[in-house]
This record gives C-alpha cells, structure tokens and sequence, in this order.
C-alpha cells in the first residue's frame, strides 16, 4: 500500500512515523521546502519524532517531498495540514483547501481521501468533497473514497 501524508506538521510527521513501523510504504508531502530538505537530511523538527526515528523512517523508504506527483501513486491519502485559528476563534481553512485541490488535482480512481486536520463538523463534506471532484472529475462514492458521514445526526 501507498499511503501519502499530506503536511508533515505535529500530526502528520507522527502519523507517517507510525505508518512506516506497520511497515506501510509513505510519502511525506509538505509545502514547506526547508521543512522537506530537514526531513530529508534525517533532522526532525517535531519534538515527538526523534532524529533516531526519523531515520528508521528514512531506512524504511520514507520520502517527504514538495512535487504533489506522489499523490498519483497514493492508494490512501491523509491530510494533516493546520487550521489555525482566526481573531474570532474560526479554523482557517486556507491550508485545508489548499491541500484538497492539490489532491484532486491529481486524485486517482481507487483512493482512500481522509480529513485529519481538526476543524468543524461538515469541513469533509461541504468544502473537501466538492474539491475533490472539481479537480479530478471523479465521484466521491464511485470513483474514489472520502472519510466522512453522509448521515447527519441531529441532537
């Protein structure tokens, strides 16, 4: 399997980690180029994920890299981006959204597309989905898989 961690942040970088010691072929993907370089070099920059680890990781087959091309080869893509927040307490989205065109732009048929970044209920569905499906020209469902409940459930 190929497993494509998008934004290797506090969350990715250990996400990625632990994918690799279940023995799951990853790919790192960052937009952040010195970030990349660090990783590539063996420095981590996540306090959780100690230069020893990250090259296991690296001995592994771990590759973090800025070229989304990775993501044509994904079976499974997870996006760990950050969603900070803005002066009246809302994530912003922006590196959310980002990312889900970048991964529509080259979603495959057959993938698993899942939302790890913490943001509000409906993010997946109403800002990810449409996307994901503008940029591929799949159908979440048919083409591809998304991570998200389609059923609502009112309190």
């Amino acid at each position: 399997m190929k497993l494509v961690v998008v934004g290797l942040g506090y969350v990715g970088l250990p996400l990625a980690a632990e994918a690799c010691r279940a023995g799951i072929n990853v790919c790192g993907l960052d937009n952040d180029t010195s970030k990349v370089e660090s990783l590539v070099a063996g420095r981590s920059h996540v306090d959780d994920i100690t230069d020893d680890q990250l090259g296991g990781m690296l001995s592994a087959g771990f590759v973090a890299t800025v070229d989304p091309v990775c993501l044509e080869e994904a079976q499974v893509v997870i996006i760990c981006v950050p969603t900070p927040l803005d002066d009246d307490g809302n994530p912003d989205l922006s590196a959310v959204l980002s990312a889900s065109q970048t991964v529509g732009d080259h979603l495959k048929p057959g993938v698993l597309v899942v939302l790890e970044s913490t943001t509000y209920p409906g993010t997946t569905e109403e800002r990810v989905l449409p996307l994901l499906e503008s940029g591929s020209g799949l159908r979440a469902g048919k083409d591809f898989s998304l991570a998200y409940s389609p059923e609502r459930i009112d309190p």
